[in-house]
C-alpha cells in the first residue's frame, strides 16, 4: 500500500507526460501484488489469526478499490465452478450471439472486468437488504447472466462495511498526499487494462475440467516473486490451501508454457464451443483416479 500511494503520490506531482504514463505502469505491477495479497486473505492463507486476515484482506483491497467480500464470493465460488457453462467467457455456447459474447468478452478483458467491481461493490452496499436474491436464469440464458448468480451469495452488509473502509483509505489520501483525480485515474485506467487482460490468462483455451481446467505459466522470475507465484495457478487449484510461496516446490512440473505466449493467445476471439470441444470430450467434477492406484475404501466409521 505504501508503494501503490507513493507511485500515485509521485504521479500527481509530474508534468511530464512520459514519466506519468512509465509510474502508471509501475503502478499496475505493484496493485498485482496487492492483488495477490487479496487472493491469500480470501483463501484465509495471509495470516494464521482469522480477524487480522480478515482486516489485512479487507484494507489491501480498498486499494483495489472495492468490496473484499465481493471478491471473496466470486473467487470461491469460481473455483467450483471453472470452465463451467456458468464461467466461460472464451468459447461461445449453444444459442448465444456469437458477435455480442466476443464483443463482450474483448471489452471484459480491456478493463471492464476490473471497472464492474467497483462500481458493483456500490451498487451492492446501496441495496438496503441482508440478502440479494436472483431467480435463476433459464437455460441458454447465456454465460453472463449465469455467472451473475454468485450475487445470491453476497452479504450487503459485508459489502458496506468494506465500502466504508475503501472511502476512508481514500478520503485520507487525497487530502494528505495533495492526490490529482487525472492522474490518479490514468494510474488506475494502466492497473485495469492490465489486471483485467491476465485474469483469463491462467484459464484460457483449457480443458473443461473444475480443477485441471488452469495453466501453470512460465514467468520470469522477478515478475513471479512480484505476482506471488500467481502464474502457478494449476498448482494453486490443485491444493488451495497451500500458501504462495510453497507453489513452486509443490507443482508437480515446472512450468514449460510460456507467459507471453499464452497472453497472446488470451487476444484470439471467442469459438463456438462444440468446435472446439465436442461434448465427448467435455469434463467436469472430481478428478479420475491415478494411474495405478486406485481409490481407497473409506475407513470403518466408529458407530
Amino acid at each position: 500500500m505504501s508503494v501503490a500511494f507513493a507511485i500515485l503520490t509521485a504521479a500527481s506531482r509530474t508534468p511530464n507526460l512520459f514519466l506519468l504514463g512509465a509510474l502508471a505502469v509501475a503502478f499496475a505491477f505493484a496493485m498485482q501484488m496487492g492483488f495477490c495479497l487479496a487472493h491469500e486473505a480470501v483463501h484465509r492463507k495471509l495470516h494464521p489469526k482469522g480477524r487480522i486476515n480478515l482486516s489485512a484482506g479487507v484494507l489491501a483491497f480498498s486499494l483495489f478499490p472495492g468490496s473484499f467480500h465481493f471478491f471473496e464470493v466470486a473467487h470461491l465460488l469460481h473455483h467450483r465452478r471453472n470452465r463451467s457453462n456458468d464461467e466461460l467467457e472464451d468459447y461461445v455456447m449453444p444459442g448465444e450471439n456469437p458477435w455480442f459474447k466476443r464483443t463482450m468478452y474483448y471489452l471484459l478483458i480491456s478493463g471492464l472486468f476490473w471497472l464492474l467491481l467497483p462500481l458493483s461493490s456500490i451498487a451492492v452496499a446501496l441495496i438496503p437488504r441482508s440478502r440479494i436474491r436472483l431467480p435463476r436464469p433459464a437455460d441458454g440464458s447465456g454465460v453472463f447472466r449465469n455467472f451473475s448468480q454468485f450475487l445470491n451469495g453476497v452479504r450487503p452488509n459485508r459489502v458496506r462495511r468494506d465500502v466504508l473502509v475503501a472511502a476512508v483509505v481514500w478520503a485520507i489520501a487525497f487530502p494528505v498526499l495533495h492526490l490529482r483525480l487525472g492522474a490518479v485515474l490514468i494510474c488506475y485506467a494502466a492497473f485495469g487494462f492490465s489486471w483485467a487482460s491476465q485474469q483469463y490468462i491462467y484459464h484460457v483455451r483449457t480443458p473443461r475440467h473444475a480443477v485441471l481446467g488452469a495453466l501453470d505459466l512460465r514467468l520470469w522470475k522477478p515478475v513471479e516473486l512480484l505476482y506471488m507465484h500467481f502464474n502457478y495457478h494449476l498448482t494453486h487449484h490443485l491444493a488451495v490451501w497451500v500458501p504462495w510461496k510453497y507453489l513452486p516446490q509443490i507443482a508437480a512440473a515446472q512450468p514449460s508454457t510460456g507467459y507471453m505466449e499464452t497472453y497472446a493467445k488470451l487476444w484470439s476471439p471467442p469459438e463456438l464451443l462444440e468446435a472446439a470441444w465436442p461434448n465427448e470430450y467435455q469434463r467436469s467434477g472430481p478428478l479420475p483416479a491415478k494411474v495405478g492406484h486406485p481409490p481407497s475404501p473409506p475407513a470403518e466409521l466408529p458407530w
